[in-house]
């Protein structure tokens, strides 16, 4: 679970609204169970305490208060899993972008993994980063579904990997050409290495 601080919502006075903070008070349209008057986004309202998360939050808030005052149907928050943690002091980030394959299991989707060690590229090791490894999560229909890196530069291909899970980008329509040498050079051997795999 989350183990930073605690949501600031003690001064707000919420209970003169007719809400008491709990699991589920707030629902996937940011609007309270408990009065249809009160919206509430980012970590206060028990989903996930996550800054980019909470950004949305709000964005989806602002809209749906417009569309709560019209009458009109509430737009239902989604997302796709976006995480990134900070480990080995900042050097070895984990970045998780969709699925996992626990995750893909427990939905019952039909998929493959592949996994590449930093290590298998030679950019790593010149970088003295030869630490960590990715993982690939595809569709058996070739979907990219989710990623996960532990190693240097991880933080950064996130945002390429989320527009490929959220796109669901077909891995073998995806280039597997980075520039040498550069760390993206691991995407391109899951890329490879899932397309392999598909084809056998």
């Amino acid at each position: 679970g989350f183990t930073g601080r605690r949501p600031a919502v003690d001064t707000l006075k919420i209970d003169s609204a007719g809400l008491v903070p709990q699991e589920g008070w707030v629902e996937s349209t940011m609007q309270s169970r408990e009065n249809e008057h009160v919206f509430v986004v980012g970590d206060a309202n028990g989903h996930e305490p996550v800054l980019h998360v909470a950004k949305e939050h709000g964005a989806i808030a602002a809209s749906n208060i417009r569309s709560h005052v019209a009458g009109e149907p509430l737009e239902v928050y989604e997302n796709t899993h976006h995480h990134v943690a900070f480990t080995g002091l900042g050097v070895l980030p984990f970045a998780r972008v969709g699925h996992s394959v626990e995750s893909a299991q427990k939905a019952g989707i039909e998929h493959i993994s592949v996994t590449r060690e930093a290590a298998s590229d030679g950019v790593f090791k010149s970088k003295n980063v030869p630490a960590g490894l990715g993982r690939l999560v595809v569709g058996t229909d070739g979907t990219i579904l989710g990623w996960q890196g532990l190693h240097y530069h991880a933080d950064v291909m996130a945002k390429t990997m989320q527009i490929a899970v959220e796109m669901g980008l077909d891995v073998e329509s995806v280039p597997d050409r980075a520039y040498h040498p550069t760390t993206p050079e691991i995407l391109d051997g899951l890329f490879r290495a899932a397309t392999e795999e598909l084809r056998t």
